[in-house]
């Protein structure tokens, strides 16, 4: 699955709002900010678990791991059926499958966990769950014990969807530093495909997140700090401060102070020429009315009740839509199509998926989020019409070509961009509990996907994404009437745009009822 966690991402700081009104900034003050090479080493360090989460997600995309004509066949041809020699197609699927249970289990735990103890206590805590997980897959001996393994690394990668938007808060004019991570984790794995497809490379591949668990334990406790957001939540505004100027520079902490008196609405500004800070929302987090309510019944609530219901929608969308059957099946795809080697065509798609994350903030500031993912889901359908023609036709090149263009147009879209959506349109305060159940959610839907494609393949044979050119319809039905444009407004404006209609559909109510009587 994609993450991204924008999607919730890692250039902006994690904020909560309060009745604080805001002021405006002299532009040219703010423009000067410069991220500080402080900022750049959390973000580096961050996303480690990132990759992790793209390494883990596509780990078991070969098909000389698993052939289900091979591992059917008695006796096994040597060479062939490379993990688990003889393994049937329910364990196979259970396998993969299994490290979204992990995700979804890791996803729901850390979003609290987080906001307790920190993120960064969290992020480190996340990093056991990582070596379990690398350690028990490397050394099982059967795919029972693997599978076990898998859950562990769910487990991982389910929390850093979780903990790491929780750092920072991102505007998608710049490229999301987590997306890029998660989308180059599925390109290293889909390398060492070609010099690691031995009866025990696989344990090589299983065991690589244990060099990055270790990476991160050792870098973190001197380069990563608390989120400044956090610490202003938990009551600790000196250290807030501190975590700022570490981050941004002593100067700059006045600066955002003098602009917190100033006199309008702020607007989401450039800091450099990648990273920006919403300063609006820093004022709010700011405020000693900063609310403390931050649970499930604020949110379903009649003022959140809309927000929630529309955030899980799209984070249904992201995972509904199929891009996961690619990530964990698209090799069988492949040889479906008749190429005779599906690594070649795994390594180019993931190659591609790489690309649109680079560009993605770009467009989003050109057209807005909302605009952008209606139109990556037209070109979704589209290439989904072609890679099932490809498929008829038993064109491996054309299969090729239209799969990485399904990748492309979700990578450009719905696949960062579902998770920025999914933050703003809560208030801050209730944020952290809100993306955690909409990350459950995608990954429950992630787990549909896994479980289900393997089946509705034997089914469909070759028209198996003709389902998922019927999702596809349906999220962009869903996004053109429910999702609105969160693309450069402030948390307040979205929230006075809920509260509008929520007021429209009880005044409607009421001239219904004066009507009648």
């Amino acid at each position: 699955m994609e993450f991204t966690p924008s999607s919730s991402s890692l250039s902006h700081v994690w904020l909560v709002p309060s009745p604080l009104t805001t002021r405006t900034a002299p532009i040219q003050n703010i423009s000067s900010l410069q991220p500080t090479r402080r900022l750049y080493a959390n973000i580096l360090v961050a996303v480690l678990q990132a990759v992790q989460f793209g390494w883990s997600t596509s780990q078991m995309n070969n098909s000389i791991f698993n052939n289900e004509q091979d591992c059917i066949a008695r006796p096994v041809v040597p060479g062939t059926c490379l993990m688990f020699p003889g393994h049937t197609k329910t364990e196979w699927t259970i396998a993969v499958s299994s490290w979204i249970v992990g995700g979804m289990i890791g996803s729901l735990l850390t979003g609290r966990a987080s906001n307790k103890f920190g993120r960064k206590p969290t992020m480190m805590a996340n990093c056991l769950f990582m070596l379990a997980g690398g350690v028990v897959q490397a050394s099982s001996s059967t795919i029972t014990i693997f599978t076990v393994g898998r859950v562990f690394a769910g487990i991982a990668a389910g929390g850093s969807t979780a903990v790491i938007p929780g750092f920072y808060r991102r505007n998608l004019s710049a490229a999301p530093p987590e997306q890029i991570s998660i989308t180059l984790g599925h390109l290293l794995v889909a390398i060492t495909f070609f010099f690691a497809s031995t009866s025990t490379g696989w344990r090589y591949i299983a065991g690589f997140p244990i060099v990055l668990a270790l990476l991160f334990l050792g870098l973190a406790p001197f380069v990563l700090v608390e989120s400044p957001a956090w610490l202003l939540m938990a009551g600790q505004p000196v250290l807030a401060d501190l975590a700022l100027a570490h981050l941004y520079g002593s100067e700059n902490v006045h600066l955002i102070k003098t602009w917190m008196d100033q006199d309008e609405a702020a607007p989401r500004v450039g800091i450099g020429s990648e990273y920006v800070m919403p300063m609006q929302d820093l004022a709010m987090s700011m405020s000693p009315e900063t609310p403390k309510q931050r649970n499930v019944t604020r949110l379903l609530s009649p003022a959140l009740i809309r927000q929630l219901l529309v955030a899980i929608g799209v984070a249904g969308t992201q995972q509904l839509t199929g891009v996961n059957a690619v990530f964990f099946y698209s090799s069988g795809i492949f040889k479906q199509a008749g190429l005779a080697d599906g690594r070649i065509g795994v390594l180019l798609v993931n190659f591609v998926n790489v690309l649109p994350s680079l560009f993605c903030g770009l467009l989003a500031a050109r057209v807005g989020n909302r605009m952008l993912i209606l139109c990556g889901l037209m070109g979704m359908f589209c290439s989904a019409v072609g890679m099932t023609a490809a498929l008829v036709g038993h064109v491996p090149a054309l299969a090729i070509v239209f799969t990485a263009l399904y990748v492309t147009t979700f990578s450009s879209s719905l696949g960062p961009l579902a998770w920025g959506v999914m933050a703003d349109l809560f208030p801050d305060d209730v944020r952290a509990m809100g993306c955690s159940i909409c990350v459950g959610c995608s990954w429950l839907c992630s787990l549909a996907v896994g479980l289900c494609y393997p089946y509705v393949a034997a089914v469909f044979g070759i028209y198996s994404f003709v389902p998922f050119m019927c999702t596809v319809t349906i999220a962009f039905l869903f996004v053109q009437n429910f999702v609105p444009e969160t693309y450069g407004k402030t948390i307040q404006e979205i929230q006075d745009e809920f509260d509008a209609l929520r007021c429209k559909k009880i005044r409607d109510r009421i001239s219904q009822i004066a009507v009648l009587e």
